[in-house]
């Protein structure tokens, strides 16, 4: 097939169509416009569009022959009628379309050829129309003001020569049109749900991590995390977390790279480009994009350290706390290529970078919370040795007490004795001394077991005395 050269152009005189045949081809017109508007995809539309102007033009074949250069194109859509040679899906190189005609269609050139024989065409136009069985054909452009060409609407008639009316170009030109148009709208459409997609994956990816992050309880757990979900989801070669140590000397603290590249992480690094001032921009949000390290204007000193770990491409976003202490940097390397960062991306980090703050206050606070408690249950112990402690006091007054009650019987028995003593003046008299001296030995007996009972319980309580102190030491110490 061929676009081929005009053998009338667009102001030739036609003959005019009777009434009924307009009527029809406005009603169908309308009909038509209905039909591709209510199509989703440009597939869809384009063979819509063919279907209906093959139906209403009566002719032997429409096509949408898309140009794929200046001298090739393909049929992307087609509407037949039987027993004509099917064409979709063909590519088509036809050295015969010059770079001119691609600039005419892109103005809108339309051609109607009533004659393929009579229209003064080249050789190898004809022996292309040939080989499809045209006789006429009708050529209108799928072209808007100010949009790319985006292909050919054609019109075959095989079955014999056609004198295209006046009435069937305007339709076909208003069909092209009305097809460009939804075409584009088409395309914007799927942007529109393409873009709708990204930014839903974006969203997803964003809240799995977050809930990763809400996972973790402690801030190695989440910083791993972190730069493994970050590197799987970026597709990158290298994800850092740096730590700054001082204004120009850091630590890597967590990474995640992929196994081609050597492990950096633990490694000190001290930076003597890196500007004080650059911590306080970081500090406010400073985020750094760098697509090509050797373009990016950096000093010579920066690029040799980027050079050392093989990066050629890196983002860099601060990792804030919420009290807007700065953490240290979250850190994206491209080393095997040049990289540049979408916008997407950045605003993606951003926000695992802020998420990733939240998490280590967080676990922080999970992590002083859980010492709190254990000083709670400390002071518990503590509590409970100081009430038995208490208790064994209480016990210790009472034996004290009664062993106290003991010496006045004893001093009375002893005043007692010495007065029978002193009266004593036959042998008989020595039964009352004999009562006198079991009863001494009985209270005797009672004041050891109540000191003894005294003396261990006293060792009991400077042991129960010595563990609380010891604990509440401890306590003062944490």
């Amino acid at each position: 097939m061929t676009i081929d050269e005009s053998v009338s152009d667009n102001n030739q005189n036609h003959e005019p169509t009777n009434d009924s045949i307009k009527n029809n081809l406005l009603n169908s017109l309308a009909n038509t416009f209905k039909q591709v508007r209510d199509k989703n995809s440009e597939q869809d539309i384009l063979q819509t569009s063919v279907e209906i102007v093959h139906q209403i033009l009566e002719c032997d074949r429409v096509v949408v022959y898309s140009l794929l250069d200046q001298s090739q194109g393909k049929i992307v859509a087609e509407a037949l009628t039987p027993g004509f040679t099917p064409t979709l899906g063909s590519v088509i190189k036809d050295p015969c379309f010059e770079a001119r005609y691609v600039n005419l269609y892109q103005r809108g050139r339309v051609k109607a050829t009533a004659n393929i024989y009579e229209a003064g065409m080249g050789t190898c136009y004809i022996e292309n129309l040939e080989q499809i069985e045209v006789k006429a054909n009708l050529v209108v452009p799928l072209v808007n003001t100010d949009s790319p060409l985006l292909g050919l609407m054609v019109m075959h008639q095989c079955r014999d020569f056609r004198e295209w009316q006046q009435s069937e170009i305007n339709f076909a030109i208003q069909i092209a049109s009305w097809t460009t148009e939804q075409v584009h709208k088409a395309r914007e459409y799927n942007c529109l749900q393409t873009e709708l997609t990204k930014i839903n994956q974006w969203q997803d990816s964003l809240n799995h991590l977050i809930h990763q992050f809400n996972l973790q309880s402690n801030k190695s757990d989440v910083l791993q995390v972190g730069v493994d979900q970050v590197r799987e989801f970026l597709e990158c070669d290298r994800v850092i977390v740096y730590s700054l140590e001082t204004a120009n000397m850091g630590k890597i603290i967590a990474e995640s790279s992929i196994k081609a590249l050597a492990p950096i992480v633990g490694s000190v690094i001290e930076d003597s480009c890196f500007d004080s001032t650059y911590q306080d921009q970081y500090q406010q949000g400073r985020i750094k994009a760098i697509n090509n390290i050797y373009e990016a204007g950096l000093s010579d000193c920066y690029v040799k350290n980027l050079e050392k770990i093989a990066v050629k491409a890196s983002l860099v976003v601060p990792i804030n706390l919420p009290n807007e202490e700065l953490y240290g940097l979250l850190v994206v390397h491209q080393c095997f290529a040049f990289r540049e960062w979408q916008s997407k991306e950045i605003e993606w980090l951003k926000a695992i970078a802020i998420q990733m703050g939240a998490a280590l206050v967080r676990t922080k606070f999970a992590a002083k919370m859980s010492a709190l408690e254990e000083t709670l249950t400390k002071l518990d112990v503590s509590k409970d040795s100081v009430t038995f402690a208490k208790d064994r006091v209480s016990e210790l007054r009472g034996s004290m007490q009664d062993s106290m009650m003991i010496f006045p019987e004893l001093n009375n028995l002893q005043n007692l004795l010495l007065r029978e003593i002193n009266l004593i003046s036959h042998p008989k008299e020595t039964k009352v001394m004999q009562i006198i001296m079991k009863k001494i030995a009985l209270n005797i007996q009672k004041v050891k077991n109540s000191l003894s009972l005294f003396q261990a319980n006293t060792s009991q309580l400077e042991e129960i005395l010595d563990d609380a102190a010891t604990n509440l030491y401890s306590m003062n110490e944490e």
